[in-house]
Order: C-alpha cells, then sequence, then structure tokens
C-alpha cells in the first residue's frame, strides 16, 4: 500500500524538492512528514504546486529573455579598462572581476553580478582580452577587455 506525498525537501533515493512521489504508508508516516521532508499530496496542495511550477517557468522564460537581450546589446563589444603599469606594459596587480562589472556598467550601461564575468587566465599586462560573462545558464556571451595604462 503507498502513499502520494509533495518532497519538501531532496530526499536520497526518493526524489527532488516539489515531485510528488509514491511512498510505502509507514516511511511517509514514521521518516518524511515528522521530519517535515515531505507533507501528504491532496487535491488542493497539488494544485497549488501545479500554479507553482507554472509561475516558476514563466520567471525561467523571463530571466532567459533578458539574459538573451543583454547578450544581444554586448554582441561584438568592447570595455576598456585603465590600470598603472610599468614601462615594460606591466600591471602592478591583476584586473579583477569588480573591475571589468564596474567598466560594463559605466561604458555600456549594463549591470552584471561579479559571479557571471569568467576570466581565464589572470590579466597582469596591457593590451587586449577575452573574458565571458554568463548572464544565464544557457547564455554566455563573450566580451573583449581593452587594459590601457592610466594617465
Amino acid at each position: 500500500m503507498d502513499r502520494k506525498v509533495i518532497l519538501l525537501a531532496d530526499v536520497k533515493g526518493v526524489g527532488h524538492k516539489n515531485d510528488v512521489v509514491n511512498v510505502s504508508v509507514g516511511y511517509a508516516a514514521n521518516y518524511l512528514l515528522p521530519r517535515g521532508l515531505a507533507i501528504d499530496a491532496t487535491p488542493q496542495r497539488l494544485a497549488g504546486l501545479a500554479k507553482r511550477k507554472v509561475a516558476q517557468f514563466q520567471e525561467k522564460d523571463a530571466a532567459l529573455a533578458g539574459a538573451r537581450a543583454i547578450a544581444a546589446k554586448l554582441e561584438g563589444q568592447t570595455v576598456t579598462v585603465y590600470a598603472k603599469a610599468t614601462p615594460q606594459g606591466r600591471l602592478y596587480g591583476a584586473i579583477t572581476r569588480e573591475e571589468v562589472v564596474a567598466a560594463l556598467a559605466k561604458q555600456l550601461g549594463v549591470a552584471v553580478e561579479k559571479k557571471a564575468v569568467s576570466i581565464d587566465a589572470p590579466i597582469k599586462a596591457l593590451g587586449v582580452y577575452q573574458v565571458s560573462l554568463r548572464l544565464n545558464p544557457e547564455v554566455i556571451v563573450p566580451l573583449a577587455v581593452t587594459v590601457v595604462e592610466a594617465v
């Protein structure tokens, strides 16, 4: 005999959060329900779950559309970062993600989080470098960063 429950958290070997699963009556009554890992799957709760899932899909679609719009704006763009350098062109420090984010906001009017910027190797000299912006798990944009000497 099984009991249908909605998982409130990931349960190893059973399912993930918001999954509707059939488990044995004893497992539900003695483990999942008392620990707050699941609730009974009543028709009202299943309807509420369906509404939440639709809302989550709509939010993901909106976020993806926003990321694609920003990606279109950044396509082929270059940002310039100013830094102090030696006469040989070596920087006194490395260009950080924060500096790239600040340059993006100031020069192109695009606000991204610093964790979205991926710099493959430390930028420690003047020149042009490629960095990646992960705007969404599905949208990754290459961006050229020009490092010039600050005067």
